[in-house]
């Protein structure tokens, strides 16, 4: 059995309830079982990112999420530039460039040690196959 909500204006998506994600690409889905207090430490955990990039305003949730046997799934849309500057902020100079997976997974680990830190059991994952998709968008986040 399926339960959607939306949740955009209890929630205010970075206090912008505007349905179109403009500019922004999906980047994270959220699985989680409690929805308000994984959604308050993964707004706490962002905040902290946006802090430490000199970033403002740059990411947004999905404006639904969907309850599936006991776990909301929903996603978290980024900003292009906001993107690149996380890459920047996780990878060493060392790091090989064109090693995508290992790349995905250093970022993912990143916000996931961060949420588990804050107390939540929420799971992270890259959106599909955005934003590794395309050799044109791996080769711009390495410029």
């Amino acid at each position: 059995m399926e339960f959607i909500v939306d949740y955009s204006k209890d929630y205010g998506n970075n206090n912008n309830n505007n349905d179109k994600q403009e500019g922004m690409i999906p980047f994270f889905s959220i699985a989680s079982k409690n929805f308000d207090q994984d959604l308050t430490i993964l707004k706490k955990v962002l905040h902290q990112f946006e802090q430490r990039t000199y970033s403002e305003n740059v990411y947004k949730f999905s404006q639904r999420a969907t309850l599936v046997a006991g776990w909301w799934f929903y996603e978290v849309f980024f900003k292009p530039d906001f993107v690149q500057k996380i890459f920047q902020l996780a990878m060493s100079s060392s790091f090989p460039p064109h090693d995508k997976k290992a790349a995905a997974i250093k970022i993912v680990d990143i916000f996931q040690s961060q949420i588990k830190k804050n107390g939540s059991d929420a799971k992270i994952k890259m959106y599909g196959n955005i934003p590794f998709a395309t050799p044109w968008w791996w080769s711009w986040l390495f410029r």
